[in-house]
């Protein structure tokens, strides 16, 4: 009986120049939900992860949690693949967006600009100023009235999200399989797979650095066993979203 496991990226470097890097906190994250993987003999017996450095990382520490555990971990040549449909959305994406709204809607070049003054001591001020300016790029993005040249359109987005959902999302001869991706695409997996009508994003703001969300396969399909779940950190204040 299979079991997927869809795993969010460790807490990133969301206060520095390049977010595609995982900070002290995010390794420390992936290597305990690796620990406690093992502890639970949730062994992996296959690994995906986008092709973000994020998610490489995310995978690596998760690893040597693994690791730490159970030294002696058989793997197959293809136990790691890399498939870039797991990816989020290109950094270059929220800058040009940014730029562009800031140019026509005032209340946005006003939220940039106070989210700019608070972003470089993180917290929650900046994590709530982030998603806020996030939400009304993504929507602008979605509705596909403006894309910047050299920039991915949401229907190409949506189309490979979609397409590694019904890749991994199939019966297979191994029993563990962990996804490590980003939140946009795990909320949009998170829709389909729960069959729900809301909006596309509406998971995206909510899902946990590090977290699991666990399928199982049953009578012909794959059923959410756990959303969002956070095993491995039992101090709230060690929790991040941002």
């Amino acid at each position: 009986m299979s079991v997927l496991y869809l795993i969010r990226h460790g807490q990133a470097n969301s206060t520095g120049e390049d977010y595609d890097l995982l900070t002290d906190r995010g390794k420390e994250q992936a290597f305990a939900l690796g620990k406690c993987m093992a502890n639970n003999g949730d062994l992996p017996d296959k690994i995906v992860s986008g092709s973000l450095r994020r998610h490489k990382e995310t995978a690596e520490f998760f690893l040597k949690g693994v690791h730490s555990v159970c030294s002696e971990l058989k793997t197959a040549p293809d136990f790691h693949t890399i498939d870039p449909n797991w990816n989020e959305f290109p950094a270059e994406l929220w800058k040009k967006y940014a730029e562009y709204l800031s140019s026509t809607r005032t209340d946005f070049a006003r939220t940039l600009t106070q989210f700019a003054k608070v972003r470089p001591q993180g917290g929650m001020r900046s994590t709530a100023l982030f998603f806020k300016l996030t939400e009304e790029i993504l929507s602008v993005w979605r509705e596909g009235s403006f894309t910047p040249q050299g920039i991915e359109t949401y229907e190409n987005f949506q189309s490979r999200v979609n397409l590694a959902c019904d890749t991994y999302f199939q019966p297979s001869s191994a029993e563990r399989i962990f996804i490590f991706t980003s939140g946009t695409p795990i909320s949009l997996t998170l829709r389909k797979m729960l069959n729900q009508d809301e909006d596309a994003f509406t998971w995206m703001p909510w899902i946990w650095n590090s977290s699991v969300s666990m399928f199982r396969w049953v009578r012909g399909r794959y059923i959410p066993v756990s959303l969002n779940f956070l095993p491995h950190i039992a101090d709230k204040s060690l929790r991040t979203l941002y």
